[in-house]
């Protein structure tokens, strides 16, 4: 949903990000940021999208100009003033991924006219597995107390520097650029859940109409969000698009939803949304009816995205990209 043209224009030479890096910005950390236009089209890969999937890494373009040895691909899309959950994965100059048990993470804000960076915090990131195999990211939490979008409006930036030792001994450090918008594009922590109007089984006696999970679960269409959020009832909603998503996690986080769902199904209400309109219509190997409105209800640039919501109708949880089933219903055990 982000695509690469959007993301080229905002990091363009007359950007106030490129001026910045221009001027050979250096963290407090002593490692150099001048990558961070390059690493920026990272920002566009997110690993699940289904609107632009990702068809290199920003490897080549490093090699062009003697890039760094180690690259951060920013699977997180939604990045805001506040608390965020943060999922990133590192790959080396020929695009293989690192993996290790754990990173250390450093947030740097770059402030408009200063030649220095700032580092705010130090977090550990811990590897998650994603199915099938053995891919998967790194997944931590950052506050970030400022917006940085290195746009002429918000001309600050922020820059995370990855540190981590693989099991052979190899040290890796890596950095990554991050805009930071003063709002989230998604529902924020305690504001309201958007009342949307979503398909449910009373809309059609072909549930692959409204679904593209290989067996469509017919209770996590039973009710509209709307509907649900009339309940008085802790709400789970997951949008994802099972069948067509890059990452091939949409389809095990349906299914890891439906889990927690058989256990507290008397307890709250659960919801799958698809994001494509007639996802049985497909032409290309691709659905041919466009977004949901629902995406742009809930300003979503990737999915999955797998909402937690009260019974006030609050978001109390939300997790973009996959979320094991553990913390989703530990998130709802907190609202029970």
């Amino acid at each position: 949903m982000l695509s690469m043209m959007q993301i080229s224009q905002e990091v363009s030479v007359e950007s106030p990000l490129a001026q910045l890096l221009q001027r050979g910005i250096h963290a407090q950390s002593s490692q150099s940021w001048r990558w961070l236009v390059i690493l920026v089209v990272s920002l566009a890969l997110v690993a699940c999208s289904t609107a632009v999937p990702p068809q290199e890494s920003p490897t080549p373009a490093a090699r062009q100009f003697g890039g760094p040895e180690y690259s951060v691909i920013l699977v997180t899309s939604d990045l805001a003033v506040g608390t965020n959950r943060v999922s990133f994965g590192i790959i080396d100059r020929d695009g293989m991924p690192v993996r290790t048990k754990e990173a250390q993470v450093q947030s740097v804000y770059l402030p408009p006219g200063v030649d220095g960076g700032e580092i705010r915090q130090t977090v550990t990131a811990r590897f998650q597995q994603w199915p099938p195999g053995e891919r998967g990211v790194y997944v931590t939490t950052l506050d970030f107390d400022l917006p940085g979008e290195a746009t002429e409006s918000n001309p600050g930036f922020w820059g995370l520097e990855i540190n981590t030792t693989t099991d052979s001994g190899v040290v890796v450090v890596a950095q990554t650029a991050a805009r930071v918008a003063e709002h989230s594009s998604t529902p924020g922590i305690g504001d309201p859940a958007p009342r949307s109007v979503t398909p449910t089984v009373r809309d059609t006696d072909d549930l692959s109409t409204i679904s593209s999970s290989g067996v469509p679960d017919p209770d996590l269409y039973q009710l509209s969000i709307d509907q649900a959020l009339d309940t008085g009832k802790p709400l789970v909603v997951v949008f994802a698009s099972p069948a067509f998503c890059v990452s091939a996690t949409c389809g095990p986080q349906v299914e890891l939803v439906g889990q927690v769902k058989e256990r507290h199904q008397d307890e709250a209400n659960f919801i799958h949304v698809e994001v494509f309109k007639n996802p049985h219509l497909i032409e290309g190997g691709r659905p041919t009816g466009g977004w949901v409105p629902t995406v742009d209800e809930w300003g979503m640039l990737s999915e999955p995205w797998t909402f937690v919501i009260d019974e006030k109708g609050l978001v109390h949880a939300k997790f973009e990209q996959f979320i094991p089933a553990e913390e989703i219903e530990a998130a709802l055990l907190e609202i029970l």
